[in-house]
């Protein structure tokens, strides 16, 4: 018979895939029953990496108020039982998606307090260097985008330094997208050219989030954009979108509909764009439809399982 922490193992492994899977809601109910055995268990290391799981599940699906709650909630836990080195994983997380809103000063304090916590206390809680690399990329295009480009060399370097020296490829398409963004950025368009090949391998590692890997691309695509080489931007958009109907995933066909609308809107094709907005709509409205489909099905089912638990006196 499977113990309780083996059981509970199972939930977390099985709920962290799904998450990288892009399958966010099942993800999140077996990481909710992971953080139920844990906390009873008082391994509070492992419910901590937990709720890191689940505030990565809600930022994904864009529900801030949930994440906010469960990084807060673990930075609490992680201040009453004195574990130290864990909060730089919910500074990060804070950190993702104040980028995404585009807040990137926002973004930078809470990037800089995640590499604090590593640089102060990283050897007191179970890390790897893929943590520190993150930050790094994080803070790197941060500084991108506020033209701070001496602070984003920095980090970047700062980060291929750490993949190599840990032969960590996993992050391999955000190094190469966040260096040519640079030397774009700063006139340098022949290292683009230069680098075509390996900027154009769009494979999404396992270990990345959809998010992580959604965020590359744009980052791509804007790069492509600012070189008026739209054809190539357009590129981008068709990797994902035939991804997406390869996976027939229809978030991922969702993000696609984004790309091409960022796409033709730099570009000045008012049809396309005009046709990319549409799609935009239409696929909204699917996916919309689809997870109304799956709420009625579970609240059918709860329902159902409730009255067959109801003595029969009670009905």
């Amino acid at each position: 018979m499977a113990s309780s922490e083996q059981i509970a193992k199972e939930y977390y492994d099985k709920g962290m895939y799904l998450v990288h899977s892009n399958n966010l809601e099942p993800g999140i109910d077996n990481l909710n029953m992971a953080a139920s055995i844990y906390e009873e268990l008082q391994d509070y290391k492992q419910y901590i990496l937990t709720l890191r799981g689940l505030a990565i599940a809600y930022g994904i699906m864009g529900y801030d108020s949930k994440m906010l709650y469960k990084c807060l909630n673990a930075l609490d836990i992680i201040d009453k039982h004195g574990i130290l080195g864990a909060k730089h994983f919910f500074y990060t997380t804070i950190c993702n998606r104040y980028m995404i809103l585009g807040d990137y000063d926002s973004a930078v304090n809470y990037g800089k307090m995640a590499l604090q916590d590593l640089e102060d206390h990283g050897d007191d809680f179970p890390n790897e260097p893929h943590s520190y690399l993150v930050t790094c990329l994080n803070l790197a295009y941060c500084y991108l985008h506020v033209h701070r480009y001496a602070e984003a060399e920095t980090f970047l370097k700062r980060g291929s330094e750490i993949a190599s020296k840990n032969d960590m490829h996993h992050h391999d398409l955000s190094l190469s997208v966040l260096e040519a963004n640079l030397h774009h950025r700063m006139g340098d368009n022949q290292y683009v050219y230069d680098h075509i090949d390996e900027l154009v391998t769009f494979i999404k590692n396992t270990k990345i989030t959809i998010q992580d890997y959604i965020e590359d691309l744009k980052l791509l695509i804007e790069t492509f954009c600012g070189m008026n080489e739209f054809d190539r931007a357009e590129a981008v958009a068709l990797s994902l979108d035939s991804s997406a109907t390869i996976a027939n995933d229809i978030h991922m066909k969702l993000e696609a509909a984004k790309l091409y609308m960022i796409v033709y809107k730099n570009s000045g094709n008012t049809e396309k764009y005009h046709d990319a907005c549409v799609r935009f709509a239409e696929d909204t409205i699917e996916v919309e439809n689809t997870e109304a489909t799956q709420h009625l099905l579970e609240m059918d089912t709860a329902i159902a399982l409730s009255i067959a638990d109801t003595p029969i006196e009670l009905l």
